[in-house]
């Protein structure tokens, strides 16, 4: 007997799911790009190209390049807060011991290739206004995702008179992000430095909101 998951498997992909595939390896081509040619480099050819399209495929899924580039952007942020929440255990916060470890795997993930390639996006935004609003609602979904996440382990905080919480976090990521812009100037292993003698300000600004609430 055949069940239904089978069946489905056997049968031609319809109109629809065709034209989602197609949407899907664009943005994925896209992504592809801006990790391993940066944002300048980016052209929509290279993406056609990458994705095995037509160029006019490309620019029938997406009008203009900023929208091409908003999708595969919000897609990198999107696979990187999953796969930081899974893998950043913040709940280990209220360990003094493994605070480090914790700040430690966050630097690594906004670190990573893919973080890095989401983050030229964030700098174009200066001269490209019209990335400013899909920007905006990326950053507010992810803001929205880790506060949620974060107020659950730590209800103790979760008075929404008390912005503490959610002010450290910021903090700590205003931080990491101002290092990423200088990685470029400075090289990895300067900018790691400057990261391990900022990481006790934060383990201090940290203990004193868990441990001393």
């Amino acid at each position: 007997m055949i069940d239904e998951t089978e069946r489905n498997s056997r049968r031609p992909a319809t109109r629809t799911e065709q034209r989602d595939a197609t949407r899907i390896a664009i943005v994925e081509a896209t992504a592809a790009c801006l990790v391993e040619d940066g944002y300048t480099a980016l052209t929509t050819r290279r993406v056609a190209e990458r994705a095995e399209v037509a160029q006019s495929t490309v620019m029938h899924h997406f009008q203009t390049r900023e929208a091409l580039l908003v999708e595969a952007v919000t897609y990198l942020a999107l696979r990187l807060s999953d796969r930081a929440l899974e893998s950043i255990d913040l709940a280990a916060l209220s360990e003094p011991s493994h605070r480090e470890a914790v700040l430690d795997e966050a630097w690594r993930e906004f670190t990573s290739p893919h973080a890095l390639a989401a983050a030229q996006l964030w700098m174009a935004a200066w001269s490209e206004p019209e990335l400013t609003a899909p920007l905006r609602e990326l950053e507010e979904r992810i803001g929205a995702i880790i506060d949620t996440t974060a107020r659950t382990l730590f209800p103790g905080l979760e008075d929404p008179r008390d912005e503490r919480l959610a002010a450290l976090l910021d903090a700590s990521v205003s931080i990491i992000r101002g290092l990423i812009i200088v990685l470029p100037i400075w090289g990895h292993e300067a900018v790691d430095a400057r990261w391990a003698a900022i990481k006790p300000l934060l383990l201090d600004a940290t203990a004193q909101l868990l441990d001393h609430r």
